[in-house]
């Protein structure tokens, strides 16, 4: 496969963050939320530019000048999204639904994350599926780690 340098191509990446959401009691579960966002992969440069705009906000801004600034941000990568939902309808990629969306505690975040990832050629990458540090030898590849290499001293095996 060749490499077009004039393609652009807009893909979904996934975003996840933790959260709360109450069960039938009305009690605290812990959830993964997860929506997929529509982005264009910047180049180098406006990539920078990115990043920089998205401190470039003065420290008394008021609070709607704050949420222009997240949204005008968010917007310039972001294109459209799947699985935002209200009462079980989709919402559509709006500049209130987006204002919404990014007070979500822990989604602007995990965005950014997600996108950064996204742009160094980085598919989802899951917990647990890179190589370890351990503290009494070198880090092991998965593909090469042998049953010994998943036992601890902190978690000895049980008889």
């Amino acid at each position: 496969m060749s490499f077009d340098l004039l393609d652009k191509p807009l893909i979904y990446i996934p975003v996840k963050w933790p959260g709360l959401k109450a069960d039938d009691n009305g009690d605290a579960v812990a959830v993964e939320h997860t929506v997929d966002v529509q982005i264009e992969l910047l180049d180098v440069d406006p990539l920078n530019d990115w990043i920089a705009a998205g401190g470039a906000l003065a420290e008394d801004a008021d609070a709607a000048a704050r949420a222009d600034h997240a949204r005008s941000t968010f917007k310039a990568v972001a294109k459209e999204w799947r699985g935002v939902v209200a009462n079980g309808k989709s919402l559509p990629f709006t500049d209130a639904n987006i204002d919404k969306l990014l007070q979500v505690p822990g989604f602007a975040d995990a965005f950014g994350n997600a996108y950064l990832k996204a742009w160094s050629g980085k598919a989802e990458l899951r917990e647990g599926n890179s190589a370890g540090s351990p503290a009494n030898g070198p880090a092991v590849e998965p593909s090469d780690a042998t049953p010994k290499d998943a036992i601890s001293k902190s978690n000895p095996p049980q008889n």
